[in-house]
């Protein structure tokens, strides 16, 4: 839901819980936080993230864990992703997937972008990238299948070996996409 479709009185609760957000006081911080998830709506997300990002106490992120996995409105994805997909947010990449899979979102769509995180960072994050792909309640689009064969397929061209457990991790993630094309009829371009 976009800020403008909000009435003025739920405008000025949503600016107020923003500016308690921003106030870096753990107890104003939380309040906010907990009050987002009556009166919260996407808009919140980037003052949210850039929050977080900025530093939480072990409580104030938790209820950011318990927020995000709690959201359903779907118009809330896209700007999770955004925020997952930009740069000065990669410190909290991780944290993000583990909100993601623990959703009831449809993060589906993004299946490419989440194989590109597996592939250009460590094991544990094509860890944490197979584990959200593994809980999709959805089937990926045949296009993002197909991208994310793609990537693979160009990843293991050129740096198999580097890496033994990511690889193990990455080589499973071509044998799901196998099982997810082959579920929407599609050939496989990395097994092939």
């Amino acid at each position: 839901m976009a800020n403008s479709n909000l009435n003025k009185q739920d405008k000025l609760k949503v600016g107020k819980l923003i500016t308690d957000l921003q106030s870096k006081e753990e107890v104003k911080i939380a309040g906010a936080l907990k009050a987002f998830s009556v009166h919260g709506h996407a808009s919140v997300i980037d003052p949210i993230i850039e929050t977080w990002r900025n530093g939480l106490s072990k409580e104030n992120e938790a209820l950011v864990f318990d927020l995000f996995q709690s959201l359903k409105d779907t118009s809330a994805i896209e700007p999770l992703m955004e925020a997952f997909k930009n740069p000065t947010n990669s410190n909290l990449q991780r944290k993000l997937l583990a909100t993601f899979w623990n959703s009831k979102l449809d993060f589906s769509d993004y299946l490419a972008d989440f194989v590109l995180f597996g592939i250009e960072g460590d094991f544990l994050d094509a860890l944490e990238a197979i584990t959200v792909i593994e809980n999709f309640e959805m089937m990926a689009p045949e296009s993002a299948i197909l991208e994310s064969q793609l990537l693979l397929t160009e990843y293991f061209g050129q740096n198999q070996g580097e890496d033994q457990q990511k690889d193990a991790i990455l080589t499973d993630l071509a044998l799901l996409l196998k099982d997810f094309s082959e579920a929407e009829g599609t050939e496989d371009l990395f097994l092939e």
